[in-house]
C-alpha cells in the first residue's frame, strides 16, 4: 500500500461512527499496555468502547501515511497536556473528539490543531453556560437570536471555542472569555468566523488562526482551529474523508 500522501496547507479529517465496530481483542492488541490499563478503567461498556476504538483509530489512521504498523506507533503528553506522536518521520500533528455518535480525527504537518464535534440538537441551558464562560460579545451575539435558533448557535460557538483551546494545548485554563468568535451566517451551511482577543489571552496574534465548521449530517456540528506560525498563511484544504474509509481502516485488523 503506498502512503496517503498530506501537504503542509492540508488538513484530512476523518469520521467513524462508534456503534458501527465491535470491540475485539485484535483492537485492544493494537494499544500498549497504558492504554489498554486506561480502557479498562472504564466501568460502563459505552465509555469503554469508545476509549478503546478512539485510541485504536487515530493508530490506524496514522499507519495511512507512514509504512508502520498500528501497533507501533509511540505517543507522548506535551508539556501543556496534548498528546503526541513522538516517532514518526513526518511533523505530525492531531487532534480527537468524540460524543455519543461519532469520533473525529484532524490530521496535519507542523500546525498546532484542535477539533471538537456537538450535537446542534442536545438540549441544555445555553444562556446559563454562556454567560459563564462566553465572552460579552458572543453572549450578545447569542440573544440577539430568536430562541427557536439559540440552541444551534450556541454549540457552534462552543465547538470553536474547545476546537481553539484544544489547539493552545491550555484546555479551559485558556480562559474562554479571553478571545471571541463572530459568526456570520452566509448559507445554512456556510459560516463567515472571525476571531478576535481580549488584552489577558495569551494568544495575540489573530492572523495565524484559521476556523472552520463542518456539517457532516443534519445534527452534527464540527469546529477546526489551526495555528500557522505565519501570519496570513494561504487558506487550508481541509479534506473530508468519507466514513467509507474510516470503515475500511477497522476491517484490516
Amino acid at each position: 500500500m503506498h502512503p496517503l500522501n498530506i501537504h503542509k496547507n492540508e488538513v484530512h479529517l476523518w469520521t467513524i461512527t462508534p456503534q458501527k465496530i465491535q470491540d475485539t481483542p485484535q483492537l485492544m492488541a493494537l494499544l500498549s499496555n497504558d492504554e489498554q490499563q486506561k480502557v479498562k478503567r472504564y466501568r460502563l461498556e459505552k465509555p469503554q468502547h469508545t476509549a478503546l476504538l478512539t485510541r485504536a483509530f487515530i493508530r490506524l489512521i496514522l499507519s495511512q501515511y507512514e509504512a508502520r504498523s498500528p501497533a507501533q506507533w509511540d505517543f507522548s503528553i506535551s508539556p501543556l497536556g496534548k498528546p503526541e506522536v513522538t516517532n514518526s518521520t513526518l511533523p505530525i500533528r492531531f487532534n480527537l473528539s468524540h460524543n455519543n455518535d461519532l469520533i473525529i480525527c484532524a490530521i496535519n504537518l507542523e500546525n498546532d490543531i484542535g477539533c471538537d464535534i456537538e450535537n446542534l440538537q442536545r438540549k441544555i441551558s445555553v444562556q446559563g453556560i454562556a454567560q459563564r464562560y462566553f465572552s460579552e460579545h458572543e453572549h450578545q451575539q447569542l440573544c440577539a437570536l430568536p430562541k427557536n435558533q439559540q440552541n444551534a448557535f450556541f454549540f457552534k460557538l462552543w465547538t470553536l471555542k474547545e476546537a481553539f483551546v484544544k489547539a493552545t494545548g491550555l484546555g479551559i485554563a485558556q480562559g474562554l472569555a479571553t478571545f471571541s468568535f463572530y459568526l456570520t451566517e452566509k448559507t445554512a451551511n456556510v459560516t463567515e468566523i472571525n476571531l478576535t482577543f481580549s488584552p489577558q489571552c495569551t494568544e495575540k496574534n489573530t492572523q495565524q488562526w484559521q476556523s472552520y465548521l463542518f456539517y457532516p449530517d443534519n445534527t452534527h456540528c464540527i469546529a477546526l482551529c489551526v495555528k500557522s506560525p505565519v501570519s496570513n498563511a494561504k487558506a487550508l484544504n481541509i479534506q473530508l474523508f468519507d466514513e467509507t474509509k474510516s470503515l475500511a481502516l477497522f476491517k484490516t485488523v
